[in-house]
Order: structure tokens, then sequence, then C-alpha cells
């Protein structure tokens, strides 16, 4: 009997531990559903943050492609200013994209999730994936440009 308490104070606090370590979407189900949402209401809102994930990656993938384009047309020692101000409007239209895709699905969401219960679900939304960490000014994606190496100008 001795032996097994020792034994205990191990196993007890590691499935107590593992109970509560569920995975990142099924957490955000189980809050979904304390929302009182019905599981169609969990799909849509899947659906709307999965579409709205997918979009955003393929415009960020395209705001580098055009920063990078940008950098080539102003290697020149006279750039020609019709191709840099051609990739600035690219640039400006691919930063709107991505704030319509964000605050339409932000739109929709809160039309779902209810204005009551939408506030604790965009923070917990925005900490999964790592915007409320130390650094991030609170504002998403548009807005934010980088230059070389990554640097952010706000």
């Amino acid at each position: 009997m001795k032996r097994l308490i020792p034994f205990l104070f191990l196993i007890l606090p590691m499935g107590l531990f593992a109970q509560s370590m569920q995975s990142p979407p099924d957490q955000e189900k189980a809050m979904l559903k304390r929302f009182g949402l019905s599981d169609s209401q969990v799909a849509q809102v899947i659906d709307i943050q999965d579409k709205a994930r997918t979009t955003m990656r393929q415009d960020v993938a395209q705001l580098r492609l055009l920063h990078a384009q940008m950098d080539k047309s102003l290697l020149p020692a006279t750039p020609n200013m019709q191709d840099v101000n051609g990739d600035i409007a690219q640039i400006a239209q691919t930063q709107a994209d991505m704030m319509k895709t964000f605050i339409g699905a932000k739109v929709q969401l809160r039309q779902i999730i209810g204005e009551e219960n939408f506030p604790a679900y965009f923070k917990h939304v925005m900490h999964r994936y790592g915007f409320g960490r130390a650094g991030f000014s609170g504002r998403l994606g548009p807005g934010r440009m980088t230059g070389h190496a990554g640097q952010v100008f706000e």
C-alpha cells in the first residue's frame, strides 16, 4: 500500500492534466457549446473561420510577393515610378481585401455567437493564433507593413 501512494501522486495529476488538455478545436467547440450554440451553428463558425484563414493566408503570400516585386522595382538607381506606384496600388488593394475578409468574418461570427459572448470568443481566438502575445499592437494584418528581414512598420 505504501508503494501505491507515490504512484497515485504521480498518476492522478497526469490523468487530470490529460483530461483537461483538449485539442484547440475541441476547446473551441466546447466554448461555443457553452455559449448555447447548436451543432449547426458551431459548424458555421468553424467554416467561417476556415474560409477566412485560407483567404488571409493567400493574401499574406500575395503581399510578400508584391513587396518583393516592389523591392525589385526600387533596385535601379532611377526606379520607374510608374512601376513602383503600380506595386503600391496592388499592395494597398491586397491589404484592403485582407481587411474586408477579416471584418466580414468578424461580423458573421458576432451575429452567430451573439454580442454578449463575442468578446470572450474573439479574445480566445486571437490568443490561439498568437495575437494575444506581447508585441501585438491590437491590429490584425491590414495596416501592418513588413520590410526586409520581417521588421514591422505600423
